[in-house]
C-alpha cells in the first residue's frame, strides 16, 4: 500500500502546468502596450467573474423575456433552458419546476433585489440554478453588455440574460 503514494505523487506533479515563461521580445517596436481596464482593481478581483461592464440599466429597459445564458462568467449549458421574466418590479427565473423570485428596485445605478416567496418543486437544486439564485441575491448593479445581453453583477457573482 505505501508504494501507490510513490506512485500518485510523481503523476500528480506531472499533471500541473508548467510556470509561464515569458518570452523576450524580438523588437521593441513589435511590442504594444496592455489594454488599460476601467473596472476598479480590487486585491480579489483575480478570483472573481468581472464587474458588468457597460451602460447601465433602468427598470423600464429591463422588462422582457429572457434565457439565463450565463452565470459568473461560465456558459449554461443544461438539457433545458433557464428563463427569466422580468417586469417593472419583479425578476422571476424557471428552471423547468423550480422557480425563484425577487422584487427589486433599481434607482441610478444602484440594485437591490429580494428574495420572494414562491411556489416551487421539491427536487435539489443544480449547481447552476444555486449559482444563479446566489448572483441575483447579491445583484448590486444591471448594465447591458457589448453582446446586447444583461448582467446583473454584485459581491463578485455575475448573471447574464440574452432576450428570447
Amino acid at each position: 500500500m505505501r508504494i501507490i503514494p510513490l506512485i500518485i505523487f510523481p503523476v500528480l506533479a506531472a499533471c500541473s502546468p508548467p510556470a509561464p515563461e515569458s518570452p523576450a521580445p524580438e523588437s521593441p517596436a513589435l511590442e504594444s502596450p496592455a489594454p488599460k481596464s476601467t473596472a476598479p482593481e480590487s486585491p480579489a478581483s483575480e478570483s472573481r467573474p468581472a464587474i458588468a461592464e457597460g451602460t447601465m440599466m433602468t427598470s423600464a429597459a429591463l422588462v422582457g423575456e429572457y434565457r439565463v445564458a450565463g452565470v459568473d462568467g461560465q456558459d449554461i449549458n443544461l438539457p433545458h433552458g433557464i428563463s427569466a421574466s422580468i417586469s417593472d418590479d419583479e425578476i422571476e427565473v424557471q428552471s423547468q419546476c423550480i422557480r425563484f423570485k425577487w422584487a427589486y428596485t433599481l434607482v441610478g445605478e444602484v440594485l437591490a433585489a429580494s428574495r420572494v416567496p414562491v411556489t416551487s418543486c421539491q427536487r435539489g437544486l443544480l449547481p447552476e440554478e444555486d449559482a444563479i439564485a446566489r448572483a441575483f441575491d447579491q445583484a448590486a448593479q444591471a448594465r447591458r453588455t457589448s453582446a446586447n445581453g444583461i448582467e446583473f453583477s454584485g459581491a463578485g457573482h455575475t448573471v447574464t440574460l440574452f432576450s428570447q
